[in-house]
């Protein structure tokens, strides 16, 4: 029988009180593996609670759709709704969405921007000129931001459904939800939502955006955080989705900015040129939703809209 050694016979070592420990016993392979099988098969307590709670959104992403699929009938009745989602971690959604929201307030227009991320993963936590306190039933946190009203996560219990939305039919919603679930963007898509794919121009970030978009219906628009020029290898990383999207004039470079790289969104005007990109992303999503409303086409037409 094969043997392996734990520790050796005249071996004395150290524990983490420095107190001596007598050597152990020869232990056997199968006596190894079954312990490992012991330690594998064993649940977690009771008491413990899950790192994850998937209960709320569908899938263990930062956020995403409620579970509850009545929550979809509203939204057409709401005005103009448009998800913003993250490629991959670190893309810069959070700065996107805010900037269209500030868009839509600067022409006038009431805006709602909601964050679906857990409150300990909020990018917008100081984007709020004044908090509101909660809603009625406690599960969002509100914050104005002039004509803009910001809707956070109060905890990480179970919202019963969206905060409560009190935007005229001319208004604007606009969901952060960071990395998103499929399942959340195709029920986004199913209720005619507008979705903004915000991604980095590496070869890395165009590689999951091409990922993404293999995942999504209906009028897709790319922001870009980086430098309007890709880089050649960036260029010859591009798959046939963001390629056409190039084609369609569908990409928004959002440049980056220092000091917002230094201090986050905070409750100061954005640089004017991530508002300029802001505004940019408003005309193109405006356009989608007219050229969707006038009929089933949309520009650019993306596969589930034929």
């Amino acid at each position: 029988m094969t043997l392996c050694r734990v520790q050796a016979p005249d071996q004395r070592v150290k524990d983490n009180r420095n107190e001596a420990a007598p050597g152990n016993r020869l232990l056997s392979v199968a006596e190894v593996q079954q312990a490992l099988r012991a330690l594998r098969a064993r649940e977690p307590s009771e008491a413990a609670p899950p790192l994850v709670p998937t209960e709320l959104f569908i899938g263990a992403g930062q956020g995403g759709w409620p579970a509850d699929a009545s929550l979809v009938q509203p939204i057409d009745g709401l005005g103009r709704w448009v998800s913003v989602v993250a490629a991959h971690a670190g893309a810069g959604a959070s700065t996107v969405a805010l900037a269209i929201a500030d868009a839509a307030a600067a022409v006038g227009r009431d805006a709602h921007l909601v964050e679906t991320a857990y409150p300990a993963r909020s990018g917008l936590v100081t984007a709020a000129h004044a908090e509101l306190g909660l809603d009625p039933d406690g599960a969002w946190r509100r914050g104005s931001r002039g004509r803009v009203t910001i809707h956070r996560r109060a905890d990480s219990d179970i919202p019963t459904g969206w905060p409560a939305l009190l935007g005229s039919q001319d208004g604007l919603v606009v969901v952060d939800l960071g990395l998103p679930t499929p399942d959340s963007l195709t029920r986004f898509a199913a209720s005619g939502c507008r979705t903004v794919v915000v991604c980095r121009p590496t070869v890395p970030g165009v590689r999951l955006a091409e990922q993404l978009l293999n995942a999504v219906t209906g009028p897709v628009i790319i922001a870009s955080l980086g430098g309007g020029r890709w880089p050649g290898e960036v260029n010859a990383s591009l798959g046939p989705w963001l390629r056409e999207l190039h084609a369609e004039n569908a990409v928004v470079t959002v440049p980056t900015d220092r000091r917002l790289e230094v201090t986050g969104l905070t409750s100061s005007p954005l640089p004017k040129p991530v508002a300029a990109a802001g505004r940019s992303l408003l005309a193109l999503i405006d356009a989608a939703h007219s050229d969707t409303t006038a009929s089933t086409q949309s520009a650019p037409r993306r596969k589930g809209t034929e």
